[in-house]
């Protein structure tokens, strides 16, 4: 996550949520309006230094409430509009979100295979990240990476566990090349 200028729009937006008691709906909306913003029809709408900051914000707002988006969220987008700064929106919407793990205590890990892995061995690394973590919650991710050979890996959004089979054979080949077997 890039940007002091996002960090402080999430937690501005954070702390009214906080007030209101919506941390959670308010993380879902800022969300979906990414999800919108982002697509490439409406980006080169609103993005295009040709249009309008006048149209550029009146075309937010209508969007905005065309998804039902709450007055914080709506605000945040037609503020960023306003202000030429729409394109910091998915930065906002990841530190919105870091905060929101913190707050609730919980942590989002990745979880890479070589191959598709069984409820057991779902659970058993969920289990393993909850205790790696000292989180109360792991929301975790599955992904399967052919490229790993074997193993897995886990990301805890700042630390990676490599117990790949790619990891151990490129440790042993550096250490072969220094000499060290």
């Amino acid at each position: 996550m890039t940007g002091r200028l996002a960090k402080r729009y999430a937690r501005a937006v954070f702390e009214l949520a906080r007030d209101e008691g919506t941390l959670e709906a308010l993380g879902e909306e800022l969300g979906r309006g990414v999800a919108t913003f982002e697509d490439p029809r409406v980006g080169l709408l609103l993005l295009s230094p040709v249009i309008d900051a006048g149209v550029r914000l009146r075309t937010t707002k209508e969007i905005a409430a065309a998804l039902g988006l709450s007055p914080i969220v709506a605000n945040l987008i037609a503020l960023l509009a306003e202000r030429n700064r729409l394109p910091i929106l998915p930065d906002v919407a990841r530190w919105y979100e870091d905060m929101l793990d913190t707050e609730l205590g919980r942590v989002r890990v990745t979880i890479s295979s070589a191959a598709p892995l069984g409820t057991p061995e779902k659970n058993e690394l969920v289990e393993l990240a909850r205790r790696l973590t000292a989180r109360r919650e792991v929301l975790a991710s599955i992904e399967v990476d052919p490229d790993l050979l074997g193993g897995v890996v886990l990301d805890t959004g700042g630390t990676v566990y490599d117990g790949s089979l790619k990891a151990q054979l490129a440790r042993l080949r550096r250490e072969m090349a220094e000499g060290g077997v």
